[in-house]
């Protein structure tokens, strides 16, 4: 963790240091010229605790041209020249029109951290992008680093203790130690791992072996052209009166819906099923625009099997307390407080 965040640092700053111009509570907690690097002291509970931030928001207040026009003789220069004309996207027409009100745009603190006395740190932000992530650990792997790791389901804070690395996961109100990494009160987790039954999944599997075999037999006899073709063909059909026909990319809303389909059609019709699996799993992204139907049946396999031990729930179930190292696991992690799925940042 950044060591300018400390309570003692934040402390001193505020009994030596003046606030920012123009302000009576705002400080630096880095270089001075960086004033998108701040915090507040706040009094709660009787105790001061120090709001950081790091960059503010931008937000928006509007009026009607009759408030605009009632107003604007009485404003200063400075506050008139931050006023505009409110314009929107026309999509019919592709161009932007105005609304008839009048915008201004102005930005206000965003608190991402809350320091207390304990020299806990509570995390109330919500996103962790790169940026915040090394601000808030200054580079040092020392002192622990906020990382996104796709591996342990989002952003974790990650320290080498003794030769050992420990790592917590980063959710929205976690609060804990910086120097010792001890999990507050408020904040005693409980993570949920999945992990893959063999039996499960090869009785899930069964269901369908039969009709993926004979379809992969005749997709792996095509050659590349054909295939590529044939598939083109097939999705087309099938979604020759949707939006997602013209999309090279398809979101999450898209694929359930071709997945959907996918399953009505599967024992039927298991190629044109596998097709719009493949598309749903944008199996086309994970291989070259030159590879083989082979090559796209071996992707789609292991993307199947995935899907397969979510959609018949074919895991046991492990526990890990917040007092134990967080680990990384293949599968969703689900973490709760109390019962309560915690938002994870990622």
């Amino acid at each position: 963790m950044n060591s300018n965040l400390r309570y003692e640092h934040l402390k001193r700053i505020t009994e030596t240091q003046k606030p920012y111009r123009g302000t009576t509570d705002k400080y630096p907690f880095d270089d001075r010229k960086h004033n998108y690097k701040y915090f507040y002291p706040r009094e709660v509970n009787g105790e001061t605790e120090y709001h950081v931030g790091y960059y503010h928001k931008w937000e928006s207040e509007t009026m009607t041209a009759e408030e605009f026009n009632a107003k604007k003789a009485n404003m200063p220069k400075a506050e008139l020249k931050k006023w505009r004309e409110e314009t929107i996207w026309n999509k019919d027409s592709s161009g932007v029109e105005t609304t008839g009100n009048y915008m201004k745009d102005f930005k206000n603190p965003k608190i991402d951290l809350i320091i207390r006395s304990d020299n806990t740190v509570e995390i109330v932000t919500n996103m962790l992008h790169q940026g915040m992530r090394m601000i808030f650990s200054a580079w040092n792997y020392a002192n622990g680093v906020f990382q996104s790791s796709v591996a342990h389901g989002g952003i974790i804070y990650r320290r080498k203790d003794n030769g050992t690395v420990i790592a917590i996961p980063i959710f929205k109100h976690i609060r804990f130690n910086m120097d010792t990494m001890a999990i507050h009160e408020s904040s005693k987790y409980l993570a949920t791992y999945s992990t893959v039954d063999r039996k499960k999944s090869k009785e899930a599997m069964n269901i369908y072996q039969d009709k993926l075999n004979g379809a992969y037999a005749f997709i792996t006899c095509m050659d590349r052209e054909s295939f590529n073709q044939d598939k083109e063909e097939v999705t087309n059909e099938l979604f020759a009166n949707t939006e997602s026909r013209n999309h090279y990319y398809w979101g999450k809303e898209q694929r359930d819906s071709a997945v959907a389909i996918a399953e009505k059609i599967f024992f039927e019709k298991p190629v044109e099923a596998i097709y719009v699996y493949m598309k749903a799993f944008n199996v086309g992204y994970y291989i070259s625009s030159q590879a083989q139907p082979s090559d796209w049946i071996r992707t789609f396999k292991k993307k199947f099997a995935k899907y397969i031990h979510v959609k018949h729930d074919t895991f046991t179930k492990d526990y890990l307390t917040h007092l134990e190292n967080f680990k990384s696991s293949p599968w969703n992690i689900d973490i709760t407080i109390d019962g309560k799925m915690v938002e994870r940042l990622t």
